[in-house]
């Protein structure tokens, strides 16, 4: 899947071309037009809201080691 938003320049398709994350809830998103007579780049924030940080992952839990006598 590809992460695009319209050019402010001339309308035509922007395509994500990098990524910069800059906390655990927010990434700055560099976009390029997909029309070559435009070439526009821009940039966009993404943020997540709540602003709260996410929950953090739990750790993963021990099994059980079974002995099998032959």
């Amino acid at each position: 899947m590809r992460f695009t938003i319209a050019c402010p320049h001339c309308g035509a398709r922007g395509i994500a071309r990098a990524m910069e994350k800059e906390s655990d809830i927010a990434w700055m998103i560099d976009f390029q037009c997909d029309d070559v007579t435009c070439g526009h780049t821009y940039r966009t924030r993404l943020e997540m809201f709540p602003s709260e940080l996410p929950v953090p992952k739990r750790g993963r839990r021990l099994t059980a080691q079974f002995e099998i006598e032959i």
